[in-house]
């Protein structure tokens, strides 16, 4: 693909990850459902019509945990360090390990 396709196609995301944005401000949803919403629809309406599409299921368990870790980090950003509600904090990472450990 010639980079000026490549360079269309990202600035076209970004637009439309914008207008989610504001579209998720006003009905009170995720903008990520969204946009997996819209993921699906493309899909589905590109069987109907027979367009072919790129087979990323190589690629696809490295751009879930780079999303996950994504939503993760946006989400950590949203937090409010608050010293009441340190005791909370402590309870949740003490459940958290307790997740996580091998004794589990």
């Amino acid at each position: 693909m010639a980079v000026e396709i490549i360079l269309i196609i990202l600035s076209t995301l970004v637009v439309f990850s914008y207008v989610f944005d504001l579209a998720a401000r006003k009905f009170r949803v995720p903008s990520v459902i969204l946009l997996l919403l819209s993921g699906i629809g493309l899909q589905y309406a590109s069987n109907i019509f027979g367009i072919t599409t790129v087979n990323f299921n190589s690629v696809l368990p490295l751009i879930g945990t780079i999303g996950l870790i994504l939503i993760v980090l946006e989400g950590s950003l949203e937090l409010k360090l608050e010293k009441r509600l340190n005791s909370l904090k402590a309870r949740s990472l003490l459940h958290s390990l307790f997740c996580f450990s091998p004794l589990h």
